[in-house]
């Protein structure tokens, strides 16, 4: 069953992410530390915390969250168990827990119609192209989040080639065509302004969890 959780970043953006240090694994203090800019520490410790907070209510004992990196960089827990996914943007992050490989994304509508021309499937592109000029920036939006979502899934990251598999957007939801896995891979948008969210999974639809940071 999946699990998905958001945390508004606000507070911590606006100072007192440095408490959250000490609560935080060894890996991820060392991944917030690893940043130059203040904003970007607060978001990776907000979503450090929401993923610890994500492991307890799940009853993932502290003594088994210790994490390593997958071939293609996505983190997972030694353990095994429970399978995770992160991403944080603007003044949210997200956190997707599942018993099966999952992937989140959550995304600022900056994508631009080069950008789509560059790296999206051409049946996506004219898909956009189609549209009137002021719904492009929100279609780019779901299709960037939608193939972020996916690669995550997966474990491979932007090395799959956003080109090789196909989303379609409807008015009510979005539809993968691929073939790079035989899982039945399903895509779940969520609005959550000034943002979106986009799960992808096989297992059925959660609801969103809007948590708050302190």
């Amino acid at each position: 069953m999946v699990q998905l959780y958001a945390l508004d970043l606000q507070p911590l953006l606006a100072g007192g992410w440095e408490d959250l240090m000490p609560q935080l694994s060894r890996w991820r203090q060392k991944k917030v530390m690893s940043l130059c800019h203040g904003a970007d520490r607060a978001r990776s410790a907000g979503a450090g915390w929401l993923l610890d907070y994500a492991l307890t209510e799940a009853g993932i004992p502290r003594d088994q969250r210790a994490i390593q990196l997958q071939p293609g960089g996505k983190p997972e827990l030694v353990r095994g168990g429970v399978h995770f996914s992160l991403s944080h943007a603007g003044p949210w992050a997200v956190c997707a827990l599942a018993d099966t490989p999952v992937g989140v994304d959550v995304e600022l509508p900056r994508c631009t119609m080069a950008t789509a021309r560059r790296f999206f499937a051409p049946a996506e592109v004219a898909q956009v192209e189609s549209l009137p000029e002021q719904a492009r920036p929100d279609a780019l939006l779901r299709l960037w989040t939608a193939k972020e979502a996916f690669t995550k899934a997966l474990g491979q990251g932007l090395s799959l080639g956003l080109s090789s598999f196909e989303v379609r957007l409807r008015a009510d939801g979005a539809d993968l065509i691929q073939r790079a896995t035989d899982l039945p891979y399903r895509l779940e948008e969520y609005p959550l302004l000034p943002s979106r969210v986009c799960l992808c999974t096989v297992e059925p639809r959660p609801a969103l969890r809007i948590l708050r940071a302190k």
